[in-house]
């Protein structure tokens, strides 16, 4: 029986998710001294949803006007992308990226937001 719990508890700890949990305006170390925010991603319930497991790991950059902010999260929704860009109210946007694998949200991505921040850059100044 010993044996059972301890297979079982093994199991659930080797399928838990792992990613950076972070936002850079509280965390400013979030930007790229971000290791020490691994964290296992929680089972939440929300829009009259319990018990919802986390598909990837997430990492945002919102511009709003001139400031930049950088999120990493747990994400529960959606499928793996690469750089999607979405415009929220004037003067803001945000550039993301989801992925599935443990800790995913890295600075891995980075030069890809680099590259992403001037391309909406040049996009609004000859826009």
């Amino acid at each position: 029986m010993r044996c059972l719990i301890v297979f079982i508890s093994l199991f659930v700890v080797s399928t838990a998710l792992n990613c950076y949990i972070c936002n850079s305006l509280n965390q400013p170390d979030c930007v790229a001294n971000f290791t020490g925010f691994s964290k296992v991603c929680p089972v939440k319930s929300f829009s009259g949803l319990k018990a919802v497991k986390p598909v990837g790991c997430r990492v945002t950059r919102q511009y709003v006007n001139e400031e930049t902010s950088i999120v990493r999260e747990c994400a529960y929704t959606g499928e793996n992308v690469e750089r999607k860009s979405n415009k929220g109210s004037l003067g803001v946007s945000r550039v993301y990226s989801q992925c599935s694998e443990a800790l995913c949200n890295s600075a891995n991505s980075s030069f890809q937001f680099i590259t992403a921040a001037v391309l909406i850059a040049l996009y609004k100044i000859f826009a």
